[in-house]
């Protein structure tokens, strides 16, 4: 009977998931992943997680340097590169951002947390 009602909820689950299907799929949009903090954050994320894949025994301080290194690196590529969400702030906001992203690569902080202690400095820096 076990085995009846297994089999039972297991082709149930199948066949919604063929109806759910509409045959269309969605292609990767890296404009879209770049266009805010939290899709640059997780670009981040899976950058330094392909690096430790590359490098296994790389543990302790020099993951955590290496993702600070990607975040800050990615963030000022992408100011000098005028794209993304950074195309209209100042190099050291960039800079910030990135840093942001590396803390959020490391798991210390959230992607809302960064954006409101850099819209601290950002708006000191413009004067309002």
């Amino acid at each position: 009977m076990k085995r009846f009602l297994l089999f039972f909820a297991l082709m149930l689950g199948f066949v919604s998931v063929a109806f759910a299907q509409d045959g269309v799929t969605p292609e990767a949009d890296y404009d879209a992943m770049i266009a805010t903090f939290a899709g640059f954050a997780g670009g981040v994320v899976l950058l330094v997680e392909g690096i430790k894949k590359l490098f296994p025994k790389m543990s302790g301080i020099w993951t955590q340097l290496v993702s600070w290194l990607t975040g800050i690196a990615a963030a000022m590529l992408l100011w000098w590169l005028d794209a993304g969400f950074v195309s209209d702030v100042e190099w050291y906001i960039a800079l910030l951002y990135g840093l942001g992203s590396s803390l959020v690569a490391n798991g210390i902080a959230d992607t809302g947390f960064i954006q409101w202690l850099i819209g601290l400095f950002a708006r000191k820096a413009s004067g309002k």
